[in-house]
């Protein structure tokens, strides 16, 4: 049965619709015939056994004493119709010419006490014959009246019907196969008509659509499916290369300040103080390309908009103040302040990953923020969640506002710096089931909330760090 299986299995569609229409016509057949054949045998041994009541009936009738009469010996052929009248000893008392033999045993005489069937073999009848006895009461001693029939006309009949079958059934069953073939060829040109038009769908084509059938089938879903896929794959190498292009617009702003630097004290010999301050703009930049770095990293790690998590019970104003205190002496530096307030509150989140978050929206805020200005990072309490707020007193975003995905980002507003932090934001947040809501405050600058659901999803609690 199994390499039965395996075979099929290895049939193209075509072939195994064709075998399994066939498989289900020959049962069709097979059992149309047996039952045709079964119907027919019984109903032309019920008209046998009819006309033999009829017979009997009309023997009796026409009979003398101890003499049986043929009713009409002149329509009837010789052999095919005859009578025997006997006593329950099995002695003949009268019988129709050519019988001289008795039709019964004693034994079975004995037995006849009402209409009785007998079958068998008979001397001059063709085939089988079919017997009927009856009780006579015609005669001077118990005796039996037996008529009978040849059933050679039955048997011939039966014969032709399953000559009609052997011969008509295999014509019937190759012609359904052969239209099954053709109907299943017909059914399966749409999926052709698909497969051509995915096979000329390439990497640089994937603008290009599958042909949906008109009818409300499997196969118009099927298309509707990959033509959806294929959508889906469309906007996904757009979103990747325009990732790819904002990268390498990242990367390429540091790595350009960093050889300027290196030229420019290579060009001539400098003091001390300014190979210190040209080394101290190399860190800078080099920790701008570490972080750009990591970033990458933790996009291309994401499933789907999701990070892996490993959560924690973390303190809310802990993790925003120890954010905050890596940005300390730059705030310092560049005169604003840096103020975190937020309540005590325990929560289950990645630690790593919100500390991603934050590092990102508050680096961005102080590249935007003027001297004297202020970054404010908020905790607050929502319904099942948790808001963390970054805001700033800068110049706010230009134009429309960027989205967290890079692509969507208008780099002429000046938030291209930023499109990838946001998007490092979306993911956490996504990651932890949340949003990311970006906009403007009252006094002008630009605020960035993202929240995170104090419901654990128990797919991300256990999950191991990448």
């Amino acid at each position: 049965m199994a390499s039965v299986t395996s075979w099929l299995a290895r049939l193209p569609i075509r072939a195994r619709l064709t075998t399994a229409f066939a498989l289900v016509m020959t049962l069709l057949v097979v059992g149309l015939g047996v039952t045709v054949h079964v119907s027919m045998a019984s109903a032309l041994l019920d008209e046998i056994d009819a006309g033999l009541r009829f017979r009997a009936v009309a023997t009796v009738a026409t009979s003398t004493a101890g003499k049986v009469q043929t009713p009409d010996p002149a329509l009837q052929e010789p052999g095919e119709a005859f009578a025997q009248l006997l006593t329950r000893s099995g002695q003949v008392l009268s019988t129709s010419q050519g019988f001289a033999a008795p039709l019964l045993r004693p034994d079975e005489l004995a037995g006849v006490h009402g209409p009785s069937f007998f079958q068998r073999r008979v001397p001059t009848v063709v085939g089988t014959a079919r017997l009927l006895a009856i009780p006579y009461q015609g005669s001077t001693v118990p005796a039996v009246l037996v008529v009978g029939t040849t059933m050679s006309d039955r048997a011939d009949a039966l014969r032709h019907l399953r000559d009609v079958f052997f011969i008509g059934g295999p014509a019937a069953i190759a012609l359904a196969c052969l239209a099954g073939w053709v109907v299943a060829g017909f059914a399966l040109r749409p999926m052709e008509r698909m497969r051509q038009q995915a096979s000329a769908i390439t990497v640089s084509g994937l603008d290009r659509r599958l042909s949906v059938p008109t009818a409300r089938d499997e196969l118009q879903r099927l298309a509707q499916t990959l033509n959806g896929m294929l959508e889906r794959l469309d906007q996904s190498m757009v979103r990747e290369r325009a990732f790819l292009e904002r990268a390498s617009h990242e990367l390429r702003t540091p790595l350009a300040a960093l050889r300027a630097e290196v030229d420019l004290s290579l060009r001539r010999r400098r003091s001390a103080g300014e190979l210190t301050a040209a080394l101290h703009s190399v860190s800078q930049e080099t920790d701008r390309l570490a972080r750009l770095a990591e970033d990458l990293l933790v996009l291309a790690r994401a499933d789907n908009g999701r990070l892996p998590l490993h959560r924690e019970d973390i303190l809310l104003r802990e993790t925003l103040a120890s954010a905050a205190a890596l940005f300390a002496a730059r705030a310092a530096e560049l005169d604003v302040t840096l103020s975190v307030d937020a309540p005590d509150l325990t929560l289950s989140a990645d630690p790593l990953r919100v500390r991603q978050a934050l590092v990102n929206l508050i680096d961005n805020a102080l590249r935007h923020t003027p001297r004297h200005g202020a970054v404010r990072l908020v905790g607050t309490i929502g319904p099942g969640e948790v808001r963390i707020l970054v805001s700033d007193t800068g110049p706010g975003f230009a134009g429309r506002l960027p989205s967290p995905e890079p692509y969507e980002a208008d780099s002429s507003s000046g938030s291209g710096p930023a499109a990838l932090g946001l998007r490092i934001v979306d993911a956490v947040a996504a990651s932890h089931r949340g949003t990311v809501r970006i906009g403007r405050n009252d006094d002008g600058g630009a605020s960035v909330e993202f929240t995170l659901s104090l419901a654990v999803d128990p797919d991300s609690v256990a999950s191991p760090r990448r």
